[in-house]
């Protein structure tokens, strides 16, 4: 059953399996927006959250390490790493900064616009060449960002320009995955990564853990799992198709952020939300369609 199942899996197209492996990753990325919401609204710190995050996942794969001898996340590439490092502490940061200031599926909103910038990067620092219709869905995608963000409305949160900035950190976090880590291997790409959030926001909070109430300690490995499956399911779909092109996963984000802010949270979007987070996944279902004689 198995050998049927990958070889079917094997069998789609590069694209295909990048996408769905994103959309595990949004999964994943809104269980933890939604456990890491549940703590802030405790009174932890956003930089208390990160570090703890850190400190879950780094417990996880304390065993797996101990076990091989830490031959697992040796590394071939550490600049790879350090350049890394510097974008998911910024793209992290301005996540949680805009989880705990927007409603959910808001800031999950402008979050997956990572998928509209992986186009223009993916040009430039990937030499990838799209399609016409990966053009036409960025701009139509950075209407519904236009859309939900209502410039000049007075109710406009500059929460929504740092959820922007995190998005375009998460694409470059994206480019510098797909060019450079080839030969390494996934537990060391998710080690490194948390290594570097676990200094960064260590230092912030003074390496001191927060104080979880207990009624919520079932969540922390559920942050550990979910934080995983984040970098382990992007790794993967980066290997297996065009950055540009399996970004298109990322919509699944606004089907599963709305419902569980509704779930835990009792947060209903509002109609210019709907609009515009129509509009981008439609952009992006423009992107994700290959055209006869450009599908891989």
């Amino acid at each position: 059953m198995f050998r049927f199942l990958q070889t079917r899996w094997l069998a789609l197209a590069g694209n295909s399996r990048g996408v769905l492996l994103v959309m595990s990753a949004m999964f994943c990325w809104s269980v933890l927006d939604a456990c890491n919401k549940q703590l802030m609204e405790t009174g932890i710190p956003p930089q208390q959250v990160l570090f703890l995050q850190a400190t879950v996942v780094l417990l996880m794969v304390l065993p797996l390490i101990a076990w091989t001898r830490g031959r697992i996340i040796a590394t071939k590439n550490p600049r790879m790493h350090l350049l890394r490092a510097g974008f998911i502490v910024t793209s992290a940061w301005c996540a949680a900064y805009a989880v705990s200031h927007l409603p959910l599926a808001e800031a999950s909103a402008y979050l997956m616009t990572g998928a509209l910038f992986m186009l223009p990067l993916g040009v430039w620092l990937l030499g990838e060449q799209p399609h016409w219709l990966r053009w036409l869905g960025v701009a139509v995608g950075f209407g519904g960002v236009l859309a939900i963000l209502q410039p000049g409305a007075t109710a406009f949160h500059s929460a929504s320009l740092v959820a922007l900035f995190g998005a375009l950190m998460e694409a470059m976090l994206g480019v510098v995955l797909k060019k450079y880590s080839g030969q390494e291997h996934p537990i060391a790409v998710l080690t490194w990564s948390q290594v570097a959030c676990w200094i960064t926001f260590g230092l912030f909070s003074g390496f001191a853990l927060p104080t979880v109430p207990m009624e919520l300690w079932i969540l922390l490995p559920v942050i550990g799992l979910s934080a995983s499956g984040i970098y382990l399911s992007y790794f993967y779909a980066y290997r297996a198709g065009d950055a540009s092109a399996v970004e298109a996963g990322s919509f699944t984000l606004l089907l599963f952020s709305p419902a569980l802010g509704y779930l835990f949270f009792a947060e209903v979007p509002d109609a210019g939300f709907w609009m515009g987070a129509g509009l981008l996944v439609c952009g992006i279902a423009l992107v994700i369609i290959e055209p006869k004689g450009h599908a891989h």
